[in-house]
């Protein structure tokens, strides 16, 4: 499986490949993670890659993707990698509705940041776009997902934040 999370720097993309490893990795899989981002963090491009296997992955790089996670339009040029049949998940927050989207790929638009702001988290979009992306997918059993999401943050030092921010994969595993 190979994941891209794309958008500006700020837009927490590196945090949600992150988060998504984990729960692969929760899930016995080999995996690998490779954050990117240009000179400027905060509004810059970037964009993570997480691929997971039962076996050997060849590399970290972006190849062929099977679900796009487009946090705003300019990642949409990411659909290039994109497989005939993969998911583009965009976030209606930056993405317009008439963005030039190729009919060969799946596509569910999905309101990040009007709904992290619903579970009064608004930096939360990517968490949301997580939860979006689990249950569209199916890639690991929602339980399971929350409790690595809730780990993630303990380990961190941001425990204050788990309420917030499994309600915000909530709203995003709910919209789906």
């Amino acid at each position: 499986m190979e994941i891209v999370f794309a958008g500006f720097g700020g837009q927490g993309v590196l945090t949600a490949g992150l988060i998504t490893a984990e729960m692969a990795l929760e899930n016995g899989k080999n995996v690998t993670w490779m954050p990117a981002y240009g000179p400027t963090m905060r509004g810059g491009k970037a964009y993570s890659v997480v691929k997971y296997a039962d076996g050997i992955i060849g590399g970290p790089d972006m190849e062929e993707i099977d679900i796009l996670v487009a946090m705003n339009e300019p990642s949409l040029e990411y659909a290039a990698y994109l497989k005939e049949g993969g998911l583009i998940i965009a976030n209606t927050n930056n993405v317009s509705e008439d963005a030039p989207i190729d009919s060969k790929f799946r596509v569910i638009r999905i309101p990040c940041l009007t709904l992290a702001q619903k579970a009064q988290n608004p930096k939360a979009a990517n968490i949301v776009a997580i939860g979006a992306m689990i249950k569209a997918c199916g890639l690991f059993p929602e339980e399971q997902a929350k409790a690595v999401l809730r780990q993630i943050f303990v380990d961190k030092g941001k425990e204050k934040y788990t309420a917030m921010n499994e309600a915000a994969f909530m709203e995003g595993y709910q919209a789906v």
